[in-house]
């Protein structure tokens, strides 16, 4: 049986280069960077520095963010190849965050030592998910918030079927490849690989004892980046997407 973490970084890996020409991806203008950033200054506390962790960081979109944002931010990642590029970014924009490999699942971090937690647009590839949620929680001290941004990325829906087609024609444009998802092997050992309904995220922050579990939909979001896509794009925004936000209380302490 394969490696399925291996099949995982190797094909990060190979599309570390061309990730953020798909829409969704990066910022296509500042008004789309903006609205982002005011979803993060909602969710962490304004005007004072903190120690957050992006879980699945990639090629940074969350972490870059963050730091412009004055938080002190570590970012990990199975994928090497994704990460060059975050740092190439990070130095071009002379922000200094600690980037450096690691398993969502499994985190080689003491308990109780980072403010906060965010992931987005992981849930789905991972083979464990509820143990990635108990492992934030665990490096998180009380009274820290844990904060997962994700979607309903194929609902068996006609819109899903043609963003599907979209997806494997710009892979072909872009990375002339036939890789545009998984193996089979890896799909098969991804519980949320179609995405997720946030719904299971609450109840997952939830079973793991997180209090003050809220939803916000980020339908705005959704609305500028399709203002900012050309046509064929605007399939990639057409998901439901959420951010689902908890707080690690004393009962949660490791």
């Amino acid at each position: 049986m394969m490696d399925i973490k291996e099949g995982i970084r190797e094909y990060w890996d190979g599309r570390g280069r061309d990730y953020d020409k798909y829409p969704g991806h990066n910022y296509q203008s500042s008004e789309v960077k903006t609205a982002w950033m005011n979803v993060l200054k909602a969710t962490f506390k304004a005007n004072t520095e903190l120690e957050i962790l992006d879980v699945g960081t990639g090629t940074g979109a969350i972490a870059l963010l963050l730091a412009e944002l004055d938080h002190k931010v570590t970012g990990i990642d199975l994928s090497e190849g994704m990460m060059a590029i975050a740092r190439e970014k990070a130095d071009k924009l002379n922000l200094e965050i600690n980037f450096r490999s690691g398993d969502a699942e499994n985190l080689h971090f003491k308990d109780n030592i980072f403010d906060a937690v965010i992931c987005r647009h992981l849930l789905w590839t991972l083979p464990n998910p509820e143990k990635a949620v108990n492992e934030w929680i665990r490096v998180t001290k009380p009274g820290g918030k844990i904060a997962v941004i994700d979607g309903r990325w194929h609902d068996g829906s006609l819109k899903s079927h043609l963003r599907q087609l979209t997806w494997r024609m710009r892979t072909l444009i872009y990375q002339r490849s036939m890789k545009w998802h998984y193996r089979k092997e890896i799909r098969e050992n991804l519980p949320l690989v179609d995405g997720t309904e946030p719904e299971k995220v609450i109840e997952i922050f939830r079973d793991n004892g997180l209090t003050n579990v809220s939803l916000q939909d980020l339908g705005h979001i959704r609305e500028i980046e399709q203002k900012n896509s050309g046509p064929q794009s605007k399939l990639f925004h057409s998901y439901p997407t959420f951010l689902v936000e908890g707080v690690k209380n004393d009962e949660n302490k490791n």
